[in-house]
């Protein structure tokens, strides 16, 4: 099966020809205090702050992710797109109590 580029260029990928920004998305309680944050959440350049608080707040705080994780290369896919697997040789210097994060206060730490 071929399939045949229609909207993208091989130079740019699927995303180089749009503007991106970074924000700041947060998460409170109903006190006040901040339960999750990250001051680097980069999304299209149009996109309101709900929809960056979406994509943030759904996607970058994961609960039950392994606390080392390792890229697998796949050809002809870009790097930042790798998905991560679980680093078991790594996970194994971990006390059994630190192998798994409950809670991820920057998306950075992860990948």
């Amino acid at each position: 099966m071929k399939i045949e580029r229609k909207f993208t260029t091989e130079a740019t990928g699927a995303y180089g020809a749009m503007a991106f920004t970074t924000t700041t998305s947060e998460i409170r309680n109903p006190d006040g205090t901040v339960v999750f944050r990250n001051d680097a959440v980069e999304v299209p350049e149009g996109w309101s702050q709900v929809a960056s608080d979406v994509l943030a707040q759904k996607y970058f705080r994961k609960a039950g992710v392994p606390a080392r994780l390792k890229k697998v290369k796949e050809k002809g896919v870009p790097e930042f797109l790798w998905r991560s697997v679980a680093d078991e040789e790594a996970l194994a210097e971990l006390p059994e109590d630190q192998r798994i994060r409950t809670h991820i206060d920057n998306w950075l730490d992860i990948i």
